[in-house]
């Protein structure tokens, strides 16, 4: 499997099927938000975790992938997503804005991400969420969870690995925090910085949780 970020909650993920590789994008963004969303992703799965200019930007994404953007089982390709209501804390116009938690299992391995959250994970939220292996979690606080409750969401949780997303990168029009404030505000931080992360399910750390930063 190999998995490269976009920005903002954005990822592309490459998985191996019996039927050949899988593509899933998650959240892909509009270019309003000081990013450009990159003009050439093509997917066979689309994962749309809230409905802001950060993730909406389904139009982007070519090659007619099957778009998730309710909660429910789903099997695409041989590739298993589950989509978990998990509105959030802060409100729109209609109340609570929605938004979804996706897991994600194959080749053996369990994902998650959880869109835009920005509170820690009631108790049936993370009924749904056990036994993760890859963790994508918003750390940059303002409209998502701050490095201290992400600190909180991971105790709950308990990946093997951590890739952090929604942080400030150059160029972006809102104000982020840094990955440096999320790791000083974990703690014990065990940080590889790269482009792409492969990995396998040998690969996975047995012992220590791994935080893996990916560049854009």
């Amino acid at each position: 499997m190999q998995i490269s970020w976009n920005g903002f909650s954005s990822f592309e993920i490459t998985t191996k099927t019996a039927g050949g590789d899988v593509r899933l994008v998650t959240d892909p963004y509009q270019n309003s938000t000081g990013l450009r969303f990159p003009r050439t992703l093509e997917a066979e799965v689309l994962l749309l975790s809230h409905d802001e200019e950060d993730a909406n930007n389904r139009e982007a994404v070519a090659g007619h992938p099957y778009v998730i953007d309710l909660p429910g089982e789903f099997e695409v390709r041989s590739v298993f997503v589950f989509g978990v209501s998990a509105p959030l804390k802060r409100e729109g116009k209609g109340g609570r804005l929605q938004n979804l938690i996706f897991r994600i299992e194959t080749e053996g391995m369990r994902l998650a991400h959880l869109g835009a959250l920005d509170r820690e994970l009631t108790d049936e939220e993370l009924q749904k969420l056990e036994n993760i292996d890859i963790l994508m979690i918003p750390v940059g606080g303002g409209r998502v969870m701050d490095p201290k409750v992400a600190a909180e969401v991971i105790s709950q949780i308990e990946p093997r690995v951590v890739i952090p997303m929604s942080h400030a990168v150059e160029g972006m029009k809102e104000t982020l925090g840094s990955v440096d404030a999320f790791c000083k505000a974990f703690g014990t931080c065990r940080r590889e910085e790269m482009n792409k992360y492969k990995v396998t399910r040998k690969d996975l750390p047995e012992d220590d949780m791994v935080i893996v930063s990916l560049t854009r």
